[in-house]
């Protein structure tokens, strides 16, 4: 048909090539939706699946070096093959396969979206960030699990084995250093709470992690040598301040990784006839009348392990002995933890010449009791403690031990305070607090200390239960613990142990000490009720209260201490007290007591949970 131009149009073309092509696109865009969403749900899969085996390492992460390695090839639901380092590197290929579908080409076209960009940009680091976690921590705790699983007798390779596990974790610390969580704003609520949660636990991770550097440098500094420590043998008959008394004293060289206890000298021959040592104000305030610069057995009556023993090498070096860097510190249950790893010992006891061969499960009676069963009050009995200690240490150097059996044991008696480490080298007691054994408390700790002062051998028979609780007072709350006591001293103890000494008024049996709070540095208004109120004041980060108590066979007393705290501390960290029997604790609120703990590691108690109803 002409046009009023006089010129023909073309006919329109047919409206079929454009349906086809529309419905192509359309088909296109929904494989493309499909393959997004397929996708995204197999990512997701592996995401769920991955963060199960990722809390795994977090968990072995932020207990403590001693769970750290043991995980390594510790198996879990009971099925032997399921060790931490498999499921870790299951974990990592899961993070993996889900990190390259949600970088993948498909997901391009999201990438440059505002929104939902930046929400892929998110999940595909956070999964990036985890298979590096993952597949790092599964090759650490490989190599960890094979040092682990090869114990030798020679101190120089053991000192090898040290070194090698302080190259595992450095190199598990280097890998999962700066790694990219990707954008932290702007992103969907679950995404969001995802992304802090993985933050969260990689700080934690990160801070483990340079925890157990520490530690493990401190351990490999320390045998590498050559060393000199002050070897101190405490026994928990007796307690002091968080420790039990130290009755023997001598020096422990280490230099190639051979440990070397030479003998032992009752700290009772040692008391200087002048102070050996500036003693700390704040302790002279509170303990000078026990002479803590010139008695030895009584340097720890404070619990700062850091000032005991820095007081002690100065005294050891006024005895004109040889000078120490550092201080060993170890109890009867201490001598446990390490005879667990070493074996059992042959010790010549001093008073008859017998050879008796100690172990784990006996060293804690004979040291407490039976050695003084048959003897009179006699030197000889606590040479005995001494010669285990010796022995027990002379066991590193022949036996099959491997050196992360030795951190291990290590830490687990230290969590207890029953072996404490100090140096003057600034490295060395970096990794004794980062290990957990410098005894150091921190200001927001709460402890119970019984002080024996009558020279019996009866706190092993003298139980202690604390009861912990609170009520709002205005803007702060009125703490209260209250510590029951209770002797069970059996009838016919050897004198040496159950007393009477002579010139005192004491009757067999009897138990006389000072009961000691050790407070939060913000503790006020503090009151004791039950007993007569002792010394009140500032030790360290702490506060501390004493009273006296006296306490026959078969007897008990209840002392109750009271403070304020302001709404600001929220929470109070329970400390050991390094007891045999450890001391018996319970929370009670509103709804009445909670479950008792024994104080065999620190605690840590929310202080909100004990007036919240």
């Amino acid at each position: 048909m002409p046009t009023e131009e006089g010129t023909e149009r073309s006919p329109d073309p047919s409206p079929a090539p454009r349906r086809r092509w529309g419905r192509w696109v359309a088909l296109a865009v929904a494989l493309w939706l499909l393959a997004v969403v397929v996708s995204v749900a197999v990512a997701g899969f592996d995401v769920l699946t991955g963060t199960r085996d990722l809390r795994d390492l977090r968990a072995s992460t932020t207990e403590d070096l001693g769970t750290f390695v043991t995980s390594a090839g510790g198996s879990v639901d009971d099925t032997p093959e399921e060790t931490l380092a498999g499921r870790l590197s299951r974990g990592s290929d899961h993070f993996g396969r889900a990190h390259t579908l949600l970088t993948s080409p498909v997901m391009a076209p999201l990438r440059v979206l505002p929104v939902a960009g930046r929400q892929l940009r998110s999940v595909g680091a956070i999964t990036g960030a985890a298979e590096t976690a993952t597949s790092a921590g599964a090759e650490a705790f490989t190599a960890l699990q094979a040092e682990s699983e090869a114990p030798t007798s020679d101190p120089a390779r053991r000192l090898g084995s040290v070194d090698r596990t302080a190259a595992t974790l450095r190199d598990l610390q280097e890998r999962v250093d700066d790694l990219d969580l990707g954008p932290d704003r702007g992103l969907v609520g679950p995404l969001a709470r995802a992304r802090a949660d993985a933050a969260e636990n990689y700080e934690r991770l990160r801070t483990t992690l340079d925890e157990a550097v520490a530690s493990v440098d401190a351990v490999q500094r320390f045998l590498t040598g050559p060393t000199r420590y002050l070897l101190l043998a405490a026994n928990n008959a007796e307690m002091r301040h968080g420790s039990g008394m130290f009755l023997q004293a001598g020096s422990l060289d280490v230099a190639g990784g051979r440990v070397d206890a030479g003998r032992t000298t009752p700290t009772g021959f040692l008391l200087l006839a002048a102070p050996g040592v500036t003693v700390d104000p704040q302790v002279d305030q509170l303990w000078g009348w026990l002479l803590p610069g010139r008695e030895w057995r009584n340097l720890n009556v404070t619990p700062r392990f850091d000032e005991s023993a820095r007081m002690a090498t100065e005294m050891w070096a006024a005895t004109g002995r040889p000078p120490a860097r550092g201080v060993v510190a170890v109890d009867v249950a201490g001598l446990a933890e390490l005879l667990r790893v070493v074996g059992p010992v042959d010790v010549t006891d001093p008073a008859d010449g017998v050879v008796r061969t100690v172990t784990a499960e006996d060293v804690e009676p004979l040291l407490l009791l039976e050695q003084y069963r048959n003897f009179d009050v006699t030197d000889e009995r606590r040479d005995f403690l001494g010669a285990v200690a010796t022995e027990v240490f002379a066991a590193l150097n022949g036996r099959q031990v491997s050196g992360l059996d030795l951190v291990q044991a290590l830490q687990r008696a230290a969590a207890g305070r029953h072996i404490l480490l100090w140096s003057s080298d600034p490295v060395e007691q970096s990794g004794w607090e980062a290990l957990g054994a410098s005894g150091r408390l921190p200001e927001d700790s709460l402890m119970v200390s019984l002080l024996n002062r009558n020279g019996t051998k009866l706190d092993q028979f003298v139980g202690v239960h604390a009861l912990l609780s609170a009520t709002e007072a205005g803007d702060r709350r009125r703490v209260r613990v209250q510590v029951d006591l209770r002797n069970v001293a059996p009838p016919a103890l050897p004198t040496y142990v159950g007393g009477p000494f002579p010139n005192t008024d004491y009757a067999p049996g009897e138990y006389a000490g000072v009961l000691a709070l050790t407070l939060p540095a913000g503790a006020g208004n503090i009151e004791v009720t039950g007993a007569e109120p002792g010394l009140v004041g500032t030790d360290g980060p702490n506060r501390v209260a004493t009273t006296w108590v006296r306490l026959p066979r078969d007897a008990t007393a209840t002392v109750t201490f009271e403070f304020d705290l302001l709404d600001s501390w929220t929470q109070l960290q329970v400390a050991p007290s390094a007891r045999l029997p450890a001391v018996t604790w319970q929370t009670a609120g509103p709804l009445g007591p909670g479950p008792e703990w024994t104080d065999t590691e620190p605690r840590a108690v929310e202080v909100a949970e004990l007036t919240r109803r």
